[in-house]
């Protein structure tokens, strides 16, 4: 080869690497070129997390690549877009199709953490339990509580979940379970022990009663000598002790107290309070004048938690305080008034009404949300803000779903990004992520006009209650689905 040769050769790399060179390098740092505005662009990307992991993912109708998928935090991150607007659908076999419009910004990765796709199929497990009106799960799921009515008897059935072994415990005759809906058997964290809410001769009353029957049945009425008991709790200090709201002598106003099952003898913790509600090491409580204070569980060192009085206008007797920490309390009368108090990070310490008609409510377990509910609607408040997306500004409300029939069975599912409820024989799952539109799925489809379900976050495990062949039974199934260690069932 000739000296004119090589020198050619050697130019013509030269200019090949000073063209190519830029261009691999605004490549590699996300930007892709623009034929029709003929100019580099900067590209985004989308981020997507499902159960279950094993998940196809399709964009614009054409399957991702499973070499995008992160094993460290389960994810798939589709790189490379151009700015605009694209079909977003996930997918796995033997589960329902989640899909989205999906708007991808120049430099921005758009993110979906929280996708959760419906079984199709269900294999719930049935428990040894027939003729079920009410059922409590112990905390950790060992065992699980039901009561029914036998004739003219109250029984009252435990049953160890992993053998599916029933014990009856107790068959008291001319008492009924409390007609309270709010009311529910209370277990200690021992999973040994329980209190049960009962109705005996138009009066109120709690019997304690042992899982393996071990001692005595207790009712607390003739243990305790007080009338007008409400609210019975296990202490989180001793698991022989409990709490319990009851009038005091003259009647007038209700006091707290405190009492070791051993000894026997209550004694009074608080004066004149409406409601309160236990902590691991505190005791929050809403007094007569309408103030919610802390205490330590000794009823010692109170602290005045909200300036004003809550300006409730409706029925109030039986006003239910439900407190997450010393910065987050909720608030509901007996009408369904809602009224939160939330000390935030970014808006500053506020007490303020948030709706009527109101059932009930849920703190998330980072007590970042809270769920609330009344008969045709569900709203989340968010008590911090969300900086992971979709973004959310505290004390931001979003109504989830209103719908004309009855919500009913309403709880947070395990991610407090989904939430469970049950209308018109079917049990349902919607995200709070509002891009596009709310996903909703059906679970399954029940047949019972009284069905009860709960839903164990810790464990995975929706216990619910169904009528088959005219017979109330007790089924629990696993959601999400259990899996081996690489994402496949189990």
């Amino acid at each position: 080869m000739t000296v004119f040769y090589r020198k050619l050769f050697f130019w013509i790399f030269v200019l090949l690497f000073l063209t190519t060179t830029p261009v691999a390098i605004l490549y590699s740092q996300g930007y892709r070129f623009d034929q029709y505005k003929k100019i580099f662009i900067h590209s985004g990307s989308i981020t997507v997390k499902s159960t279950p992991a094993s998940a196809n993912i399709y964009l614009n109708g054409k399957l991702q690549s499973s070499s995008a998928f992160n094993i460290i935090n389960n994810s798939t991150t589709i790189n490379g877009l151009r700015p605009g607007n694209y079909d977003l659908r996930v997918s796995a076999d033997g589960y329902g199709t989640w899909e989205k419009n999906v708007d991808v910004h120049s430099g921005v990765s758009t993110e979906f953490w929280n996708i959760v796709l419906a079984p199709q199929k269900n294999t719930p497990k049935e428990l040894s339990a027939a003729g079920v009106d009410r059922y409590f799960p112990s905390p950790f799921g060992k065992n699980v509580a039901y009561v029914k009515k036998n004739g003219a008897n109250l029984e009252v059935w435990s049953i160890t979940r992993s053998s599916n072994a029933s014990t009856l415990i107790l068959s008291q005759k001319d008492f009924d379970f409390s007609s309270d809906e709010l009311e529910n058997i209370e277990w200690n964290t021992k999973e040994t022990l329980f209190i049960v809410p009962v109705e005996h001769g138009g009066k109120g009353d709690f019997i304690v009663l042992d899982s393996i029957k071990a001692q005595d049945p207790i009712f607390l009425s003739q243990a305790t000598g007080l009338s007008g008991m409400d609210h019975v709790r296990w202490s989180p200090a001793n698991q022989n002790e409990i709490y319990f709201v009851a009038k005091d002598d003259s009647g007038a106003q209700d006091n707290l107290y405190r009492m070791d099952l051993s000894a026997g003898k209550p004694e009074i913790i608080l004066e004149g309070i409406k409601s309160y509600d236990l902590s691991k090491n505190s005791i929050y409580f809403l007094r007569q004048n309408n103030i919610v204070y802390k205490t330590d569980l000794d009823g010692k060192n109170e602290d005045q938690l909200v300036l004003a009085p809550i300006d409730l206008s409706g029925s109030d007797e039986k006003t239910r305080l439900i407190a997450y920490d010393d910065n987050r309390q909720a608030i509901v009368s007996e009408s369904g008034e809602l009224y939160v108090h939330n000390n935030g990070e970014t808006t500053g310490d506020t007490l303020k009404k948030i709706a009527d008609g109101i059932k009930s409510v849920q703190f998330s377990n980072d007590g970042k949300k809270l769920l609330y509910w009344s008969d045709n609607e569900i709203n989340v408040l968010y008590l911090r803000k969300w900086d992971v997306q979709p973004r959310r500004e505290e004390n931001e409300t979003q109504q989830i779903v209103r719908i004309s029939s009855p919500v009913k069975n309403v709880f947070w599912y395990r991610d407090y990004e989904h939430i469970f409820f049950s209308t018109q024989n079917y049990v349902k799952i919607i995200e709070l992520d509002s891009r596009d539109h709310r996903a909703i799925d059906d679970i399954f489809k029940y047949n019972s006009e009284n069905f009860l379900s709960s839903y164990d976050s810790a464990n995975g495990i929706y216990y619910y209650v169904d009528e088959v062949e005219g017979t109330r039974k007790l089924f629990y199934l696993y959601i999400p689905a259990q899996t081996n260690f690489f994402g496949g069932g189990g």
